[in-house]
């Protein structure tokens, strides 16, 4: 009969097996956080900068990929330092309500990333593919069940393997077809009087160029928010290759759209018109241009699916902390309810009206405005939270770092038109009485 000791060394090394089994490489982690990141934003944002900025909105984009890198250095650190991602970093250093605080607006940037992707999706599959607003958003709906699916049934490993590959493939093929348009037809630069006024270089619409730049970078801290038990070593390297990379690879999309530029100006204003079409338009056509429109939706879809995978994986953090409403604490499923199904609703709803109104692109860039304001305030708190645990540790190099980028990602949200701070601040006092009421 096998001793006690001998079974115990058994269990642990078949626990220590699975634990390995269930591990991601750096590389697959690398892979979920660009499926993280490349979609709506390099989609929507290149073509409505560089129409207000010219060739200076390179430099917006690279700039604010360098203040995306500073919030990924303090997850780095906290990642190799605390062995945790920044909910359970503000929860363990400044106490439950911060991280709920943190927690909620994270959970808001989602549930309004999926929605804006649905509508994203209903409108491209009808404008370029001719089909009613009706049956895209069946379309949608279907494959926002499918998404649910996923989730429900854990396949979203290879879900988000899948999506990053072809991410990959996709930014690949806009890169090799913007410039191959340049080298065929020459650029299409836009002129100086097609640019706006020199307001335009005023702090106020530079700050807000980079807050939309910044949520354009959004995706990266799913990297470290998703995964647990992971070697956070691995995780703290995948999240630095994934932000090194992208700023390259978003810079020359930008590069591109600002040589192209001038076409995506001359055509009709609408949401599509604005996803990098400035590329594509006039340049290519027949099999070439659907199957980057047709990557394009599946990447706007997949990067839905890998913020609702975010969005369940923070409320599963508030489910164990207790500071979410009960009937959504037992069953780990109920939670998809508020990433997938909440979303599904919203776009089943409100794309008929905002894809069909004349005022069809402001609406869909307020929807998209609101929620980098929210993203960049959650990540406010984490830098505070970051700085405050330094300064009682008498670590003032940390602390500083925290409080350069608390000032710097404070003075961007301070100097956003007063509707889009007035829905923040509505979004804080939800938050707060939610707090209260379920503490």
């Amino acid at each position: 009969m096998p001793s006690k000791k001998k079974n115990m060394r058994r269990t642990s090394h078949i626990r220590k097996g699975r634990e390995t089994k269930e591990e991601h490489s750096t590389g697959e982690l690398y892979l979920h956080g660009l499926a993280g990141i490349v979609g709506l934003g390099i989609l929507v944002i290149p073509a409505i900068i560089a129409a207000v900025y010219g060739a200076f909105s390179v430099y917006l984009v690279i700039a604010s990929g360098f203040i995306a890198l500073m919030v990924g250095v303090l997850i780095y650190d906290i990642s190799l330092t605390h062995d945790r991602d920044p909910y359970n970093f503000l929860k363990d250093t400044s106490g439950k309500e911060y991280s709920f605080i943190f927690g909620f607006l994270m959970t808001i940037t989602f549930i309004i990333i999926v929605v804006a992707a649905g509508i994203a999706s209903v409108e491209e599959l009808s404008l370029y593919f001719g089909l009613s607003i009706y049956d895209a958003i069946g379309i949608v709906d279907l494959a926002f069940l499918v998404m649910w699916g996923l989730l429900i049934y854990r396949h979203e490993r290879t879900t988000m393997n899948i999506a990053g590959g072809v991410k990959i493939l996709f930014l690949a093929l806009l890169i090799a077809v913007g410039v191959g348009s340049v080298l065929a037809y020459g650029t299409n630069i836009i002129s100086a009087s097609q640019t706006s006024s020199s307001s335009a270089y005023s702090f106020i619409p530079i700050a807000t160029s980079i807050i939309l730049f910044l949520w354009m970078y959004g995706g990266f801290e799913s990297v470290s928010m998703v995964y647990k038990g992971e070697d956070r070593s691995k995780v703290a390297r995948a999240l630095i290759y994934v932000m090194f990379s992208v700023i390259v690879l978003f810079a020359i999309v930008q590069l591109l759209v600002y040589l192209l530029g001038g076409n995506a100006l001359n055509q009709t204003l609408s949401v599509v018109s604005e996803f990098t079409s400035n590329i594509i338009s006039g340049r290519i056509g027949g099999l070439a241009q659907n199957l980057i429109v047709g990557l394009s939706i599946f990447v706007i879809l997949t990067v839905a699916f890998s913020v609702a995978n975010s969005a369940n994986n923070t409320l599963d953090n508030m489910a164990k902390d207790k500071i979410m409403p009960k009937f959504l604490i037992g069953n780990p499923n109920l939670k998809s309810l508020i990433s997938i199904v909440v979303p599904l609703v919203l776009v089943t709803v409100f794309s008929y009206p905002i894809t069909s109104s004349q005022y069809s692109p402001f609406e869909y860039i307020s929807i998209v405005v609101l929620s980098a304001i929210v993203f960049v305030s959650a990540f406010v708190f984490f830098s505070v939270g970051y700085a405050v645990h330094y300064a009682s540790k008498k670590k003032y190099s940390r602390m500083l770092f925290g409080v350069a980028l608390t000032i710097i990602l404070l003075a961007f949200i301070l100097t956003m038109p007063w509707p889009f701070l007035l829905g923040l601040i509505i979004i804080m006092l939800v938050a707060l009485l939610g707090y209260a009421l379920l503490k």
